[in-house]
């Protein structure tokens, strides 16, 4: 009967879902945003606690121990970047004199170049500063409260995280006997597949972060850039958000440079780390440690990033790359949504080369 439907019909369906999908998930967000790092989290988790149970440990002992070594990793990360975050705030009163002299040499460069006073860029810019925290307070509110909650959701997580791991046969099993007119075989193996990309994906997302960090510190280190550690951290965690990430950490090292030297060298000697560093990471560090695990063509990644952050604010920005892996993997081994997976999926090269290339000598013996 569904393929008797005119098309028009199916379209407004589909549309009308796409919109109540959206709905639900705008309203649930709070719920949905710790849900969802949970699910990443557990699938990342579940090669130790399957490894603990073949060692003979329990599966509850097994599952809480997983927990506890992510705590430990991703704890001891937090606290050397807040140690960090702390050492540039005893800082920040020596920042503030430097760039008030910065400010001043600019507005002399703008009085002697464009003949505006300096009363009047100073009017323009209170002007502005006034427009904007008039604006802002509207918004002050709703943001203090949202992060509250959605931190009092992040103390879910572990829960989240066990009670996923320690059901995730019956979890699985459900599914199955959703799909039943699907051969189980072909769930389990659609499972174990979306399962694959996300652990290899947030493996490669720690490894490629870790090893950003190292780079992005030695070159700032090297061309003695104030707190090089931070900054070197800071842009290598912001390289997870796809394109915009990329853009502030490169932005932030290298406005810190022209506010603590005097020399513009320093500048574009930070610069030249953060886009040579970015390059062996899009051409060498990203496909290997990565690979091909999220091959969503750069068009689909940008809507998605956009969508997400539409929709879930910065932590969909960061999870909107994983999520899209997980959409597109269900794409392709769903009939009715394979045209969707091939139209946000990344082209096969080798594929492509051997799809276009031509030899005249093996055209001309074909056609003899």
């Amino acid at each position: 009967m569904w393929n008797e439907t005119p098309f028009y019909v199916k379209a407004t369906i589909k549309l009308l879902l796409a919109i109540m999908v959206v709905f639900v998930l705008i309203m649930g967000r709070e719920f949905l945003v710790p849900f969802t790092i949970a699910v990443f989290f557990t699938f990342l988790l579940l090669p130790i606690s399957r490894k603990l149970v073949q060692w003979r440990i329990p599966k509850i002992p097994s599952i809480l121990i997983s927990i506890l070594i992510a705590f430990i990793f991703f704890g001891g990360i937090i606290y050397f970047f807040v140690s960090q975050i702390e050492s540039f705030s005893d800082d920040l009163p020596q920042l503030k004199m430097q760039f008030h002299k910065k400010w001043e040499s600019l507005q002399q460069f703008i009085f002697t170049n464009f003949r505006i006073s300096k009363y009047e860029q100073s009017k323009w810019i209170n002007l502005k500063v006034n427009e904007t925290l008039q604006s802002a307070d509207g918004y002050a509110l709703d943001i203090f409260s949202a992060t509250g909650t959605f931190i009092a959701n992040l103390a879910l997580i572990p829960i989240y995280i066990f009670f996923l791991t320690y059901y995730k046969d019956r979890i699985r099993n459900f599914i199955i006997q959703l799909n039943k007119k699907t051969n189980p075989s072909e769930v389990i193996s659609l499972l174990s597949r979306i399962s694959e990309v996300s652990q290899k994906y947030l493996k490669g997302i720690l490894l490629d972060v870790l090893i950003l960090s190292v780079l992005n510190s030695t070159g700032f280190l090297l061309l003695g850039l104030d707190h090089a550690i931070l900054f070197g951290i800071l842009a290598s965690i912001l390289n997870i958000i796809p394109y915009i990430g990329v853009l502030i950490g490169s932005l932030l090292p290298i406005a810190m440079a022209l506010l603590t030297k005097d020399e513009i060298g320093n500048a574009i000697g930070v610069a030249a780390v953060t886009q040579f560093v970015q390059l062996l990471d899009n051409n060498f560090i990203t496909p290997l440690v990565v690979g091909s695990s999220v091959s969503i063509n750069p068009f689909a990644a940008v809507v998605a990033l956009i969508i997400s952050a539409l929709i879930w604010g910065l932590p969909g920005m960061v999870l909107c790359m994983p999520v899209a892996g997980m959409i597109k993997v269900l794409c392709d081994h769903t009939d009715a949504l394979k045209p969707y997976g091939y139209l946000i999926g990344e082209d096969d090269e080798k594929k492509v080369k051997r799809k276009f290339s031509y030899n005249p000598i093996k055209f001309l013996k074909k056609n003899r």
